[in-house]
């Protein structure tokens, strides 16, 4: 796997599908994003909330001309569309869960662009899906920069076929786990839980409207930002000294200052991995020595 190739990734998304004349209305009221300013053919970042302001999930919102889709780092997309049906009442929208509709996978490095042109795949720009029939082509992060790509599990041609014949290298979804560490990208069930609260990611800019008006959650959002900053924010770091693994709570003299949700091996051969830190523990370069090993906060 290089950074300086084309690497073509399978891996397991949700994906949930929102129609129905008041699906725009429906999703804005029930999501961080300005979905009423999402024209067809774009999409947006959003986190959905619990009633207290609580991360039910984490995903991108892609605008067709006939519904909505919702697609989503979960493993399964039952929680937050029990979550969103109790709220139908008389709204004209169709909540379904269409991932076996779907077959995803996420292109990344520096020779994507190119090797989408060798297949006659135009590169969309930030925000904007490319839609050719019924294959999805949209620049987000989910390890880091790349492309996610949705083909319909039945067509007769997969985009992700297409580029590894053409040359670019296939790897698995161990080494894309371990690339979203190197990258700190955040991930549904992994980091981003109804144990968190949206700032925590520090995605405010990317998911996050403070101009849309009320939605679900928006009180505690508001009220955060107005206080300056949560408690905690996610972050990556370097294990230096000792060993910690996921699940581990991480202490500093005594008090709880940490916990681990992910690890990896990094680039040279070092440990590293994600998790959450006190925002006084989280400036980048900062060492952080606790009572089972010491961290360094990675930028």
């Amino acid at each position: 796997m290089s950074s300086n190739s084309t690497n073509v990734a399978p891996v397991n998304l949700s994906v949930m599908r929102i129609a129905g004349d008041d699906r725009v209305k429906f999703v804005h009221n029930y999501c961080t994003a300005d979905i009423k300013k999402l024209p067809a053919g774009e999409y947006c970042e959003a986190f959905f909330l619990n009633h207290k302001g609580k991360t039910l999930c984490h995903g991108f919102v892609i605008a067709r001309e006939m519904d909505l889709l919702v697609v989503s780092t979960t493993q399964s997309p039952d929680e937050l569309l029990s979550g969103l049906e109790r709220y139908l009442i008389s709204s004209d929208v169709q909540l379904s869960n269409v991932t076996p509709l779907w077959k995803t996978s996420f292109v990344f490095g520096s020779g994507s662009e190119e090797a989408f042109g060798s297949c006659e795949i135009q590169v969309p720009n930030q925000n904007q899906v490319y839609n050719p029939g019924f294959r999805l082509v949209l620049p987000v992060e989910l390890a880091g920069s790349g492309f996610l790509v949705l083909d319909p599990a039945e067509g007769d041609s997969q985009l992700a076929e297409m580029l590894i014949e053409k040359g670019a290298t296939e790897v698995s979804e161990a080494d894309l786990h371990r690339q979203r560490v190197v990258e700190q990208t955040p991930w549904c069930d992994l980091e981003i839980t109804e144990q968190c609260l949206p700032q925590e990611f520090r995605r405010d800019a990317k998911a996050i409207s403070f101009t849309k008006g009320c939605y679900l959650g928006q009180e505690t959002v508001a009220r955060l930002d107005a206080l300056g900053h949560v408690n905690r924010y996610f972050v990556g770091f370097e294990v230096l000294e000792g060993t910690v693994a996921v699940g581990d709570t991480l202490k500093n003299d005594g008090k709880k200052v940490g916990l681990v949700t992910s690890m990896a091996e990094g680039a040279d051969g070092n440990t590293i991995g994600l998790g959450f830190m006190r925002v006084e523990f989280t400036t980048p370069g900062n060492e952080v020595q606790l009572e089972s090993a010491k961290l360094k906060i990675r930028a």
